[in-house]
Formats: C-alpha cells, sequence, structure tokens
C-alpha cells in the first residue's frame, strides 16, 4: 500500500486520530527536517507515513537518535517497517517521554495544531517542552495563515518564533514555524 492509499484510509476510518486531510507534502518536509549535527536527539511528533522522517534521516541523523510519537496504530507499523532502527511510540504527543532520559535536541511536530484548543495546544507543547534541552526549537508545521500556536499558549511558555515563507509548492500551502522559549 502506497503512503498516500494509507493515508487517506486511515483518515476515513480514524479522521479523530488524523486531523489532516493530507499528508505533508515532501517539497515542505525539507525545511521542517533541518537539523544540526548528526549527533542531535531529535523526536517528532505526529510522524504520520514518514514524509518528515525521511527528511530528518536524509540530513545524516542516524536512526538510534530519532523518536517517533504517533497516535495512529497503522502508522506505527508503517514506521517501524520502513524506519529500522528509529524508536516508534504508540501514543499522543503530550504523553511523550525521556525514556533513556536523554532530553531531545529538537522537536519537529506534524500535529495539525492550529484548530485545537488552547488547552490541548499547552498540553502538547508543554510535554514536548519538559523533554526538551532549555532553548532546543519546536519546530511546527502549519497551512493556515497565523502562528498555529495560541497568543495565549505562546505567552503561557514565553515562546518566541520565527517562520519560513509560505511553501507554495505544497498542497495546501504550508509554512514552517520555530518556536524557542525566551
Amino acid at each position: 500500500m502506497s503512503d498516500l492509499s494509507l493515508f487517506v484510509s486511515q483518515f476515513i476510518r480514524r479522521p479523530s486520530e488524523i486531523r489532516s486531510v493530507i499528508p505533508t507534502g515532501r517539497v515542505t518536509a525539507p525545511p521542517i527536517g533541518r537539523g544540526g549535527p548528526p549527533g542531535m536527539r531529535v523526536a517528532e511528533i505526529g510522524a504520520g507515513t514518514g514524509t518528515v522522517t525521511n527528511a530528518i534521516l536524509a540530513r545524516g541523523l542516524p536512526p538510534e537518535r530519532l523518536d517517533l510519537y504517533e497516535l495512529n496504530a497503522a502508522f506505527c507499523d508503517h514506521l517501524r517497517a520502513h524506519f529500522p532502527g528509529v524508536r516508534v511510540h504508540n501514543r499522543p504527543a503530550q504523553d511523550m517521554a525521556n525514556e533513556n532520559g536523554e532530553p531531545y535536541d529538537m522537536v519537529i511536530s506534524g500535529v495539525p495544531i492550529l484548530p485545537m484548543p488552547d488547552e490541548l495546544q499547552a498540553s502538547i507543547v508543554g510535554a514536548a517542552l519538559s523533554v526538551m534541552l532549555p532553548g532546543a526549537p519546536f519546530v511546527q508545521i502549519t497551512y493556515g495563515p497565523l502562528p498555529p500556536l495560541s497568543e495565549n499558549v505562546r505567552r503561557h511558555f514565553g515562546l518566541q518564533h520565527e517562520r519560513s515563507r509560505r511553501i507554495w509548492a505544497n498542497l495546501p500551502p504550508a509554512q514552517v514555524y520555530i518556536f524557542r522559549r525566551r
């Protein structure tokens, strides 16, 4: 089954788990997957079928330095089959944890957080910040015209952000936001 077929079938079966009509496009993945040295420890939340995962690993990150958090069990099976050595956790983003005690240098999110209520946004971002190094980036893709985290959530966590140019070749057009604590 192709990545797109898997994505669409899971969207139809479990729309509350997927929350996005289409997966992140391949043209959007490289800006999201930009990272630092291969020794980094990275978490990806909402990994879906692995478009961004491919970009992260293509940058030279060893698979054992990448943790994927995905709510959908079928996506988790797909990720385990396609990315040997990567740790795949079948749990929601707000339940992410540093199981080996080493903090993450970066968290990359494909979770469609923009339409979520502030409480759920805060739960997801708070969980990520709790397992990251101080000042580490929280990278979020969005399709909307506004920052994907509400002003209340940004203020609560003391987050500032920078954003990419709009990626028109993605369907729908996307932007990548990088959030850091002040």
